[in-house]
Parts: structure tokens; C-alpha cells; sequence
């Protein structure tokens, strides 16, 4: 009977084990696809951004050439309008670089829990 029980112990710690290295593998394979997500974005946005940027050249440049004035205004409709797209490009980029620094903590602090266990151990 004890064999039995040694058994029964050895193979339920086996499968706790498991569980655990799988729990582990599928919260990293989560962790890289949001941060994976977030950078594709990022990359999308800073392509829009750099298309707001060579439209605003543009306009400034319209103006100037057409209006021979060499003072841009920033209350130019056109121009107002590519500068707010550039502040909400902007700001959606660093949102976006503030999840996956949280993401980059969040596993940091995983990994220093998990040291600290294993030291206990």
C-alpha cells in the first residue's frame, strides 16, 4: 500500500508540475501576441503619421508658393486639420508604447515572483 501511495503522490506532483509550465508557456505566448498586436499598430500609425507630415509640407508649401506670404498660419483650416491628426497619431502611438512597456513590467514582475519561489523551494 505505501508504494502505491508514494506513486499516487509522485505522479499527482508531476501533474501539478505540468500545469503549472503550461500555465506559464500560455501566459508568454499571450504576452507576445498582445505585444506583437501593438507593435503591427504602432507601425500603422507611424505610417499615417509620416503621410500627415509630407501633407502638411505640402500645404505649408501651397501657401507659401501660391500666396507668396512667407508666414504660415496655424489657424489655416487645412493646416489646423493635419496638425490635430498629428497630435491624435501621436498620442494613440505612445498609448500603444505604454501597453507594451506594462506588458514588459507585468512579465518582469512574473519572473521575479517565480525566482523568489524557487528560492524558497
Amino acid at each position: 500500500m505505501a508504494f502505491i501511495d508514494k506513486m499516487k503522490d509522485y505522479f499527482s506532483k508531476g501533474v501539478e508540475v505540468s500545469k503549472d509550465a503550461f500555465s506559464k508557456a500560455g501566459d508568454a505566448v499571450q504576452d507576445l501576441g498582445d505585444k506583437s498586436v501593438l507593435m503591427i499598430e504602432i507601425k500603422q500609425f507611424e505610417s499615417k503619421l509620416n503621410k500627415e507630415y509630407v501633407s502638411l509640407g505640402q500645404q505649408v508649401y501651397s501657401i507659401y508658393h501660391e500666396n507668396g506670404d512667407e508666414l504660415v498660419k496655424f489657424d489655416d483650416a487645412q493646416v489646423s486639420g493635419i496638425i490635430a491628426e498629428i497630435k491624435r497619431l501621436r498620442a494613440e502611438i505612445s498609448v500603444r508604447k505604454e501597453k507594451i512597456q506594462e506588458i514588459k513590467d507585468s512579465s518582469n514582475d512574473d519572473k521575479k515572483d517565480e525566482e523568489k519561489e524557487d528560492t524558497e523551494e
